[in-house]
Parts: structure tokens; C-alpha cells; sequence
């Protein structure tokens, strides 16, 4: 270490003490002064003198650690005292030393001790930090916290009666040392109290909830989104560090931490793996049985998800034995494609579930997240928005706000978050870090020097604040290189810091930026030392000791760049200079992502190519395993260099993309195929290497239509058709990918429609007769294919071979689009040749993933046209029979289909609201996100609306419905639903004539709306309006001759369960009118939808006896048979309050009533039954109307209507 010098000329305050020449004697025992003769070379000696009776000193060299002996009477006067004790007592508990401001405090702790010499006091050395010398009452004293933790930690330099040699090093003082790792968050205070109120906020609002489970109708937990933002070195990740101490103070509460790179966007998840790995770590310290019990948990309710995730997060194998586990790529490939990414959200979100349920709350910090992926934010999304998890969860992202922009990602991610917080119940907080002020500086700088003054530090920090512009990090490293550049010192003689301020502003103008600050240390490195950081900086934020040895071995001595073969040292070096941490076992991370930034760029050795060669290195160097491993960083690597045509870098490429598609990381695919395009882009790969290429434009296109990029699809598929080098049935993929696009994001369904009827053709598979004559295919065809079933035992499809043909499949596929798309365009002769050739395929070659879909879709066709209850309860025994084999795969889909097109005409109601509930949940595990959403509403709203249930009941799921349908972006579905909301709310309150009317932004139609299914659903939920609550029948009769003709909702959708009380309610409709007018065209509507009622009981649907009952009565005060109608009336009301039906017993009570009063005159009737129908209408929910009914019974009460 250099030795300390005090030049008069140079600092303000003149030095004192004893200095002895290298080979002179002693020149003072108590002072000593510095003269130009002593600067090079200088000890500085620590007396001790005692008394009388104390024969001579002991000097000790500071430049050499060296000593000399000293004797010292065996009995000294303070011997058997604790000379430490008194600093302990004198430095407060608040950390402040009353030595700090009178230097004689000092003097008289020490010379309070009983037999201790005053004259010893100027020479004794108290630990390795704190050293005084009590020579100069106002010096800039060091703070009571650093005299404590010195006076603990040091050792009394005490010689007693044998010659003893003592040396204190330079290296062990930390008197003289910035104190960097102890700053903590300085200045930060009201954002410090805003991030802890979040998390305040947070365990407030799960206060209650601890036995809540996913199905509870409790309101859900408001979750805490949190952004912190500002420049890089800010302070943001110290920030969001700040909450740990305080998250993991709480029961059972975790804080964990992702981290996103700069040189590694496309790597997908990179911050969310981590986190989430980090998370499975904590139960390494859970005992045996908790790990078993959530290992049981994950196995029975997300086994094939967690085997999903594995790959990913291999920290989850902490809860299962791998070997248990099924190969992830056979679980992937068999999996359809388009439902991956949905299936991605829901693996998370339920494995946050499960942890949160032993671990809570939840923390989760992602740092730079401008750098995150899409699937990373679609997973922060899907988090932070489930209101299905009961368990609180708190979310920070730190993100660098000149980053962000418009234009980019995060920004767009964050407006959208914004939008849907109120409807998914989470919070966001936005903290903004500014730049530290001169007096935050200051504050810094006092922490670093220990110091307590203000007023001392404050011209240095006016210029720190100057060159830094008040960053925290760039501070730090401003202030680390005024130390090494001996521009600030600490001076042992005078047991402070000294400094020029007009030397340091001179000697630091050129300072640009943190990055250069950064760099200047590192040039101080070895050469050696220097590289290595450079290819550390290259391998990511995470440096792991193996992989970084690898390199160097096979990269930087293989080229001769270095010589030097102990990596490891060199790791150790660096990590000292305070450039790297070591964070576990043989791993490393940078300090900062600014350092590694500086370390990328300290040379022009790391260019584009060097990080393709480093990449090259890799991937030609690791085993298959590691490779796998890495892959994402190793083809990074490589695709930043412009790498010439290289099959066998493209053919790797091809593998990242794949697997990024397995992990639904679609954006990171695509950028990977598209790179594999590039390094095949002369005309001769088209030649050599065809089905490479048409693999990857292919798997662009997929990954590309995932991502919305609609004209980077069409270029992918024009290009590959345009070769003519391919055969149609070659290219059947790229062909399905363009029917989906034009029917599912263009919503061009015609050209959807004959696009894949041509390519269908076009493979030899010509399945659909000439447009005139398709309507009798399709009788023909539902005929022979229902007649085939029949045949059939139920247990056919248990064991009979799966279609494997490639061919038959991508038929098969092709055939699934057209069937949606035939549905949309209204072309239902069509679609039903459709469904019928599917299951040909499936009866001829083996069921597949889409049988039972088909199948069940099949049987809606045939409840439709013939209502053949017996055909169709075969049917779905075969169904779910193929179902069983497939698990999950598409099992939404039957689900939704079945129940809400056939079981509802054969079963009680009640008994699909638990398969409805199974399929959502497959759904979601599926990914099948569209009709997990149609089981969703079938459960919470369209089954318990016909059902009767109380309207409250259904209402108060609404916001949870809503959450998840926004959440899921399915138009058709919240459309509806706000639809049937608005009415039920109407029925809730006292009607007026905005009532008649679905009013509000959401809920106008344009004109293609009325040309689709939403004028179904507004005609509905006006026709419910009109009937319950205005009793107004003349009006919908007018409607239903007007703009309800053609577009009632069963003709928009046919089949479907709510058609059946549409067609009810517009039978009574027409049955009053009827009824008041005598018109022969009312009757013979009404009598048309008795008839079709009648034809439902006589098949055995058993939710519709009371439609019929009633219909009958109705039919009887037509032909004057009033007994009949008495009876069929009272028939009607019992069945309807029997099943349940409270809307249906609340109306027969009132058309009775209505029946009673005109055709009779019975005014005690209609009062009873009137009653009886306040009574049923309050207890469903519609208290307006029960008012209004009770108002008519005051105006009875004053009528009289025995005269009428």
C-alpha cells in the first residue's frame, strides 16, 4: 500500500504527528510534522508510552506492515480493563458519536478508566477503522456508527510482558475505504413510502381470504402492479430491492427477481424462468411434507402443464422425481398449435396458484423490461390480471423510461393494462425516479465518507452533481475513480478524507458518461483480465465459471489472443474491482447491466462477427445436452454477425424456432425462422435444400399469424407458392394458415370458404357437390352418416387405431376451418357437409383430435332438423368414448357444443352446469381459450337465466365474467354478455321507456352487426324486456313483424339453448295478442310455436313441460275451453315452481291473473294470483316489476270492476 502523505501545499489542514525515516531515529514521541524530505517514504508511529515506568515504543511501518519490538512492563496499569467497552457505551444507539462533535468526549471516555494513564491516550490504536488522534477538536470527524463497528470489530493493540511483533496492513483498514455496499436507498424516501403502501395495500386486501378458493363469488384480490421507471443507474432495481426486507418480514411472503438482457431480447421468458426458478428454490428449506403435498397438488391438477414447464423452469423438478416425467416434445408436437399460447398463461397462472397457496404474498420484480419479449408480458398480463387466484400477488417491473417510447412494446402493453385494471380488480402504481439533487448528492456522499457534516462534503458534491447530473450509479463510479486517482484520499495523521475540489473539477472535465468512467477502470486490468470481461459481457448477464472457461479455452487461446489459462483467478480479480458478484456456486452476474454495457464495448474487439464466431464456437463445441440448454443465447450470438449461406446454421435456427413455438414464444419464432431464411437466400437453396426452406417460411408463417404481422404471412405464403416447386399437398400447412387468416382475422368467410374447397380439390379430395345441390348432399350425407353411427356400439372408439396418415390429417384440419367458417357465413346445407365428411374420415382412418368435435357438432345438426333425442344420446356416448382418449386436447370445444346444442334438449338443466364448469377449466389447461369462455357463460349465465335463478346470484358473477372475457378478447361472447347484463339490470329497476332500449357505446350495432348473430341477442334480450317487465305484447308483435323478422335468435342461432325460451316467450306474445285482437294471423303463429314446443315434450326434453302447459291454456282461452285452461294454467304455475323456474311461476301467476280478471271478472283471483306473482318476481329479482304489479293492485282496489 502507499504510504499517507499530508503535503502542506496540497491539503488545507497541515498534518501532526510522529514520522520516522526509513533509517532514522524516532523525531517525536507525541507529534510529528512532514517535510519534503520524508514524503516518499514514511512511517507513521503509534507510541506507547505508558508511565515511568515504560522503557520504550513501538513503531508501526504502514507503507510495509512491518513493526518493531517494543518492551513493556509485565504489569501495566490498565491491565484486566476493557478498553472497548466505553467507545460501545459512548456511541448512542441512533449511531450518532458524541466524539463526532467534541473531540474531548473522546479524551474522556478513554481517561474515565480506573488506573488508566492520560499520557497513553494520543497513542493507542482502536481497531482497523476508526484510529484518532485528538489533536484537532473541529477535523471532520468519523461518524459514531463507523467508531461502534470498529470498536467491535477491531483488536486493541495492547503489549503486555512479552516481546511481541505486531503489524497492521494497509489492506485491513476500512477506515480509509468508501463505504459503498452500505449506502442502501438514499433520498428516496416518498417513493420508498408509495412502493411500501402498494404492498401495504396488498396484504389489507387479502386480510379474510385465506380459505377463499378459485370458484368463491367473493370479490377477487386486488393485486399491485408496480412500474419503476427512469434512466439506467438510477436506482430502480435498488429500489424495488428496498420492499424485500419487509416482503419476507411477513409470514410466508417471497420475494423473487427476473432479469432481462440487452444482448439476449429474443430469448423468450429469460426473466420470467428466472423468477419463477428462484420462486421453486424457496422449498428447498419446506419440509418433506409440504413439498409432497404441493407435488401432489401440481401432479393431479397440472401434470402434463408441469412437464411443459420443466423445460423452461427446471427448478420445478424440486416437487417430482423426473424420471416420472413424459418427454416434453411428444407432449408438444401432438398438441395444436394455435391453442399453445393460451395453454402457456394457464400453466403459469395455476402454478402461481398452487406456490401462493404455501408461499404468500408473492413478489415477483422483472428488471429491465424493456428489453422483455412478448410472451414475458403476456405473462405479466395474465398474472397480475387472474382473478381466479386467491392469493395475492405483487408484480414490480423496472423499465429505463428513455427506452420506451410509442412505438415500442412495453408502452402499448402498459396502455393496455391501464385500460382493463378497474374490470380485473389489480392496481397500478407508476414511481418515477429523477436524478438526485446537489443536497441527495451530498447526502451520498456523507454515507460513502462516513462523514456528518454538510456543509464539508458540499462543495465536492456541488461538483460530483455537476459531472454525474445526479446519477446514483455514475456517482458511485465517479466517486470509486476519485479514489483510485488519489483525488480523494484518507488521511491517517488527520483521521479524515482530504480533497482539492478545484484539482478534482480540473482533472475530471472530460467525463462523458458512466460507461467511460467504467471503461477507464477496466483499462486498468491486465490485458488478460480485460478480454476475459469482454467475452463474459458477450454470454449474458449470468456468468457461469464452466461456460466462460469453455470459451476461453476454445476461443481466446485457440486464436492466440491470450495465453493466460486460470480463468478462475482472473473471475476473482475481476469480482474484487467490484465488476462482478458472485451470486452462487461457480456463478457470477455483473454489479450492473451499465458494467457489462462498458464491457462490450471497452475495445472494437467485440463486433458483430466476433459474436458469430463466439456463437459458432459454441454450438460446434457443446454437448447436444448444453446446447439445448443454451440454445436461445448460442443462436443469438450467431445471428448477430452477417453469417454467409450456411445450411448447417440454418438447420439450427430451425431448431430455436421450433422451439420457441413449443414454449408459444411466437415473436422469438418468428425472428428465428426469418433468420433461417436469410442464411438461405440464394436461388440454389431452393434447389438443394426445398424442404428446409419450406419448413422454415412455414413456421414463420404460423408464428407470424400469431403475432398479428398479417403481411410478413402473405409474403411467407406467396413466396413459397410462387416457387411452383411444390406440390399442393407439400404445402397443405402454409394453405391451412391462409384459410385461418381469411376467415379468422380478414373475417373473409366467403373467400375463406372457396379458397379451401379449391386446395381440398386440388389434393384429390373433391367432397362437395355443385352450390345448387348442396343442401340435398347435406340431407343425404347427415342420413348415411347418422345411419353408420347407429351401428356402432358406444365402446367402438375405445381401441380402434388413431388416423396417423399426414395426408388425412391436414384433411382433416382444412375441414375444421371450413366448418367455422361455414357457420359465420351462414351456409349451413354447407356446413353440415363439412362436419359429415369429417366423421366419414374419422368412421374410415381412425378418430383423431378433432372427432369428438365433430361429433358433437353433428349432433346439434341432427337435434336441429329432427329432434331425435334417442340418435343423439348415442351419439354422445361415442363422443366422449374418442374424448377420453384425447384428454384435454379440444375437449372445450365438445364440451361447449354438447351441452349447449343437445344435452340441454335431453337433460335437466341443472345437471350441465358441472360439465360446463369442467369444460372452461379444460379449456383454459388447453389453451382453447374461445369455447373455454362459451362453457364460462353457459355455467354463469346463459344455463342459470333459463333456469330461473334469482337475477342477483347471476349478476354478481358479472364482474368476474367480464374480466375473463375481456381478458380472453372474445368479441362474440362479451358481447352478449353485455347484452343480457343490461337486461338483467333493467329488470332489477323500475321500468321506464329507456328500459325498452339496449342503450350505451357497447352495445351499438353497425350494419354488418345486423347482418350476424349480435342483432340475435339484442332481439332477445329486448324481447325478455318487453314480456317481464312492461308486459307489453303489442310491441313485440310489431317488432317481430318488423325488424325481428329473419333475425329472430333462433333463425342468427340456430340450435342453440337459448332459442328455446325465445320461441316460448314469443309464443305468449303471440297468444295475447291473439287473445285482445281475434286476428287469424297471431293465432296461426302462436299455434305454429305450441306445436313446436308440444314436439320438444314429446321428445323428451324435460325443462320445457311448463312452456307447454302454459302454451295449452293459452290455446284454450282461444277455443273458448275455459275448464281446460283453468286446469292447464294451474298445471303450469305448480310445474314452473316445482323445477325452480321463478321468472316462469312469477309470469303464470300474472297471465292467470290477466285470465282471470278479463274473462271472468273474478277480482279475488286476479288479486291472489297477482300477489303470488309479486311474490315470485321479488323473489327472482325483478323488484321493479313486483312494484309495478302492486301498483296495479292499489288502482284495482279503487276500480270497480264488477260494473266493467
Amino acid at each position: 500500500m502507499p504510504s499517507v502523505k499530508t503535503p502542506t501545499d496540497e491539503y488545507d489542514a497541515p498534518a501532526t504527528g510522529t514520522i520516522v525515516n526509513e533509517n532514522s531515529s524516532v523525531a517525536s514521541a507525541s507529534e510529528w510534522t512532514e517535510s519534503e524530505s520524508t514524503r516518499d517514504r514514511q512511517t507513521l508511529v503509534v507510541s506507547c508510552e505508558a508511565d515511568a515506568r515504560t522503557g520504550q515504543k513501538a513503531t508501526v511501518d504502514y507503507s510495509t506492515g512491518s513493526s518493531t519490538d517494543c518492551t513493556v512492563p509485565s504489569q501495566p496499569p490498565f491491565e484486566g480493563l476493557d478498553l472497548i467497552k466505553p467507545l460501545h457505551e459512548s456511541a448512542n444507539n441512533d449511531g450518532h458519536s458524541p466524539f463526532a462533535d467534541d473531540a474531548s468526549a473522546h479524551y474522556s471516555a478513554l481517561t474515565s478508566l480506573s488506573g488508566f494513564s492520560k499520557d497513553l491516550v494520543p497513542s493507542i490504536v482502536i481497531g482497523t477503522e476508526t484510529t484518532r488522534q485528538i489533536a484537532d477538536p473541529t477535523s471532520n470527524r468519523i461518524s459514531g456508527a463507523s467508531i461502534r463497528n470498529d470498536a467491535r470489530q477491531s483488536e486493541l493493540m495492547i503489549l503486555n510482558t512479552e516481546n511481541r511483533r505486531s503489524s497492521i496492513a494497509m489492506e485491513s483498514l476500512t477506515i480509509n475505504k468508501l463505504k459503498f455496499s452500505s449506502l442502501g436507498v438514499v433520498g428516496r424516501d416518498r417513493e420508498i413510502s408509495v412502493l411500501e403502501s402498494c404492498f401495504g395495500r396488498l396484504l389489507s386486501s387479502s386480510q379474510g381470504t385465506e380459505n377463499r378458493t378459485a370458484d368463491d363469488p367473493t370479490p377477487p384480490i386486488h393485486n399491485e402492479l408496480v412500474f419503476i421507471q427512469g434512466y439506467s443507474g438510477i436506482g430502480k432495481s435498488t429500489m424495488a430491492r428496498s420492499l424485500q426486507t419487509i416482503v419476507e418480514k411477513s409470514p410466508d411472503g417471497v420475494y423473487v427477481e427476473g432479469k432481462y438482457e440487452f444482448t439476449s431480447t429474443d430469448e423468450p421468458y429469460s426473466g420470467v424462468a428466472q423468477a419463477f426458478g428462484k420462486l421453486c428454490d424457496r422449498f428447498g428449506d419446506c419440509s418433506k411434507e409440504t413439498v409432497s403435498e404441493i407435488s401432489d397438488i401440481i401432479m393431479d391438477t397440472m401434470k402434463e402443464e408441469a412437464i411443459m414447464l420443466m423445460g423452461l423452469i427446471p427448478e420445478l423438478s424440486i416437487f417430482w422425481n423426473t424420471d416420472e416425467t413424459t418427454p416434453r416434445n411428444a407432449l408438444s408436437e401432438a398438441h395444436n398449435f394455435g391453442n399453445d399460447h393460451e395453454r402457456w398463461k394457464y400453466a403459469f397462472r395455476t402454478l402461481t396458484q398452487i406456490l401462493g397457496s404455501h408461499l404468500s404474498p408473492i413478489v415477483i420484480v422483472l428488471d429491465d423490461i424493456q428489453w422483455a419479449d412478448i410472451s414475458s408480458l403476456d405473462i405479466m398480463d395474465c398474472l397480475i390480471s387472474d382473478v381466479k387466484n386467491p392469493h395475492p400477488v405483487m408484480m414490480i417491473g423496472c423499465y429505463r423510461s428513455n427506452e420506451v417510447d410509442e412505438n415500442s412494446i412495453l408502452y402499448n402493453r402498459i396502455k393496455t393494462l391501464e385500460e382493463k385494471k378497474e374490470y380485473l380488480s389489480f392496481h397500478i402504481t407508476d414511481i418515477l425516479l429523477d436524478s438526485f439533487d446537489v443536497y441527495d448528492v451530498n447526502k451520498l456522499i456523507m454515507s460513502m465518507m462516513s462523514i456528518d457534516d454538510e456543509s464539508t462534503t458540499l462543495p465536492l458534491a456541488e461538483v460530483c452533481h455537476k459531472r454525474t447530473l445526479g446519477n446514483p450509479f455514475f456517482l458511485i463510479e465517479f466517486m470509486r475513480v476519485l479514489h483510485t486517482e488519489k483525488l480523494l484520499e484518507f488521511n491517517l495523521g488527520l483521521m479524515k478524507w482530504v480533497w482539492k475540489t478545484k484539482k478534482i473539477e480540473d482533472a475530471t472535465m472530460s467525463t462523458a458518461n458512466v460507461v467511460d468512467l467504467l471503461q477507464n477502470r477496466m483499462r486498468k486490468l491486465s490485458k488478460d483480465q480485460q478480454l476475459l470481461l469482454q467475452y463474459a459481457a458477450c454470454l449474458g448477464s449470468s456468468i457461469f465459471a464452466p461456460n466462460i472457461t469453455f470459451v476461453w479455452k476454445e476461443h481466446a487461446l485457440a486464436l492466440s489472443l491470450s495465453s493466460n489459462k486460470d480463468v478462475v483467478a482472473m473471475l476473482e480479480v475481476v469480482k474484487d474491482a467490484n465488476f462482478i458478484e458472485l451470486c452462487g456456486e461457480d456463478e457470477y452476474r455483473w454489479v450492473h447491466d451499465k458494467v457489462q454495457e462498458a464491457a462490450f464495448s471497452l475495445s472494437d474487439l467485440v463486433t458483430p462477427s466476433f459474436q458469430c464466431a463466439l456463437g459458432v464456437c459454441l454450438f460446434q463445441g457443446l454437448e447436444d445436452s448444453q446446447l439445448e440448454k443454451q440454445l436461445f443465447d448460442v443462436v443469438d450470438l450467431i445471428n448477430k454477425g452477417n453469417a454467409i449461406e450456411s445450411l448447417e446454421l440454418a438447420e439450427l435456427n430451425l431448431r430455436a424456432a421450433k422451439k420457441a413455438r413449443r414454449i408459444a414464444a411466437f415473436q422469438s419464432g418468428a425472428n428465428y425462422a426469418n433468420s433461417g431464411i436469410k442464411l438461405l437466400s440464394s436461388d440454389d437453396m431452393w434447389r438443394t435444400n426445398r424442404e428446409l426452406l419450406l419448413e422454415l417460411y412455414t413456421l414463420s408463417a404460423e408464428m407470424e399469424l400469431a403475432i398479428g404481422r398479417i403481411n410478413v404471412v402473405d409474403v411467407r405464403i406467396q413466396t413459397v407458392l410462387a416457387r411452383k416447386i411444390f406440390t399442393t399437398e407439400e404445402t397443405m400447412r402454409l394453405q391451412i394458415i391462409k384459410v385461418a387468416n381469411l376467415y379468422s382475422v380478414e373475417l373473409r368467410f366467403d373467400e375463406a370458404v372457396t379458397y379451401g374447397v379449391r386446395v381440398l380439390k386440388e389434393i384429390g379430395y373433391n367432397f362437395v357437390w355443385p352450390k345448387k345441390l348442396v343442401p340435398l348432399q347435406a340431407l343425404m350425407l347427415m342420413t348415411k352418416t347418422i345411419k353408420k353411427l347407429m351401428a356402432l356400439p358406444a365402446s367402438h372408439f375405445n381401441n380402434i387405431p388413431l388416423m396417423q396418415d399426414p395426408k388425412h390429417l391436414s384433411i382433416v384440419q382444412m375441414l375444421s376451418k371450413l366448418h367455422h367458417a361455414t357457420y359465420n357465413v351462414g351456409d349451413l346445407p354447407l356446413n353440415f357437409v363439412v362436419i359429415c365428411r369429417s366423421i366419414s374420415l374419422t368412421l374410415k382412418h381412425g378418430p383423431n383430435d378433432l372427432s369428438a368435435p365433430k361429433l358433437a357438432a353433428l349432433a346439434a345438426c341432427w337435434m336441429f332438423i329432427k329432434n331425435d333425442h334417442a340418435t343423439c344420446s348415442h351419439i354422445l356416448k361415442l363422443i366422449f368414448s374418442i374424448q377420453r382418449r384425447f384428454g384435454i386436447r379440444n375437449a372445450a370445444e365438445t364440451y361447449a357444443t354438447s351441452l349447449g346444442f343437445v344435452q340441454c334438449y335431453m337433460k335437466p338443466l341443472h345437471e350441465s352446469l358441472q360439465p360446463a364448469l369442467g369444460g372452461y377449466v379444460q379449456g383454459l389447461k388447453d389453451g382453447e381459450i374461445e369455447n373455454a369462455m362459451s362453457c364460462l357463460c353457459l355455467r354463469f349465465l346463459y344455463l342459470p337465466y333459463l333456469m330461473g335463478k334469482p337475477l342477483s346470484s347471476i349478476v354478481e358473477e358479472f364482474p368476474k365474467l367480464a374480466a375473463q372475457l375481456e381478458e380472453a378478447k372474445r368479441a362474440k361472447e362479451l358481447w352478449a354478455f353485455r347484452a343480457l347484463w343490461k337486461m338483467m339490470l333493467n329488470l332489477q329497476v323500475p321500468p321506464d321507456e329507456a328500459s325498452k332500449k339496449l342503450d350505451g357505446e357497447d352495445l351499438e350495432l353497425s350494419e354488418d352487426d345486423r347482418k350476424s348473430w349480435h342483432v340475435g341477442f339484442t332481439n332477445f334480450a329486448i324481447g325478455e324486456m318487453l314480456l317481464f317487465l312492461f308486459t307489453d305484447h303489442e310491441a313485440r308483435v310489431e317488432r317481430l313483424l318488423g325488424e325481428e323478422k329473419g333475425n329472430t335468435f333462433p333463425e342468427k342461432i340456430p340450435a342453440f339453448l337459448l332459442g328455446t325460451i325465445d320461441t316460448f316467450h314469443r309464443g305468449i306474445a303471440w297468444y295475447a295478442m291473439a287473445r285482445r285482437t281475434g286476428r287469424k294471423r297471431y293465432k296461426s303463429e302462436a299455434k305454429k310455436i305450441r306445436k313446436a314446443v308440444s314436439s320438444w315434450v314429446s321428445a323428451g326434453n324435460p325443462n320445457v313441460v311448463h312452456y307447454d302447459l302454459l302454451l295449452s291454456a293459452e290455446q284454450a282461452v282461444l277455443d273458448k275451453k275455459y275448464d281446460k285452461a283453468d286446469d292447464f294454467y294451474r298445471r303450469a304455475i305448480v310445474s314452473a315452481a316445482r323445477g325452480g323456474f321463478l321468472h316462469h311461476a312469477a309470469l303464470f301467476n300474472e297471465r292467470f291473473a290477466e285470465y282471470r280478471i278479463d274473462i271472468h271478472g273474478d277480482i279475488d283471483d286476479y288479486k291472489y294470483y297477482t300477489q303470488e306473482a309479486i311474490r315470485y318476481y321479488t323473489d327472482w329479482g325483478a323488484v321493479g316489476k313486483a312494484k309495478e304489479l302492486e301498483q296495479n293492485m292499489i288502482r284495482c282496489n279503487d276500480s270497480d270492476f264488477s260494473n266493467d
